[in-house]
């Protein structure tokens, strides 16, 4: 587990407003593959759902299929902007299926 914190460790000049760019910059789509190194959760997303909630408005929520844990009965559900931000300092890797079908 050490070795998954060290990615989570933030270059001292790296502003907390980059991060929130790169995360904005991210564009998720069904199909893409996320591996969370903190859980050790492997998935797939399946499906992007709108909420509306009281204090933030609109709210993304992504439906993730897990292909790591079979015995898991339910996909959990990821917060869309928590997801990005999770990817944008390293903790979760993502594989967009848009970068894979431009580099064909």
């Amino acid at each position: 587990m050490p070795g998954v914190w060290n990615c989570v460790m933030i270059d001292k000049d790296i502003k907390l407003e980059q991060l929130r760019e790169t995360a904005q910059n991210i564009i998720l789509n069904v199909g893409d593959i996320v591996i969370d190194h903190v859980s050790d959760m492997r998935g797939i997303l399946v499906n992007r759902i709108h909420h509306i909630d009281i204090e933030q408005d609109d709210v993304y929520l992504w439906e993730v299929k897990l292909f790591n844990k079979p015995n898991k009965s339910h996909n959990p559900i990821m917060e869309e902007e928590g997801l990005k931000f999770s990817i944008a300092i390293g903790t979760v890797e993502w594989h967009s299926v848009e970068q894979i079908q431009t580099e064909d």
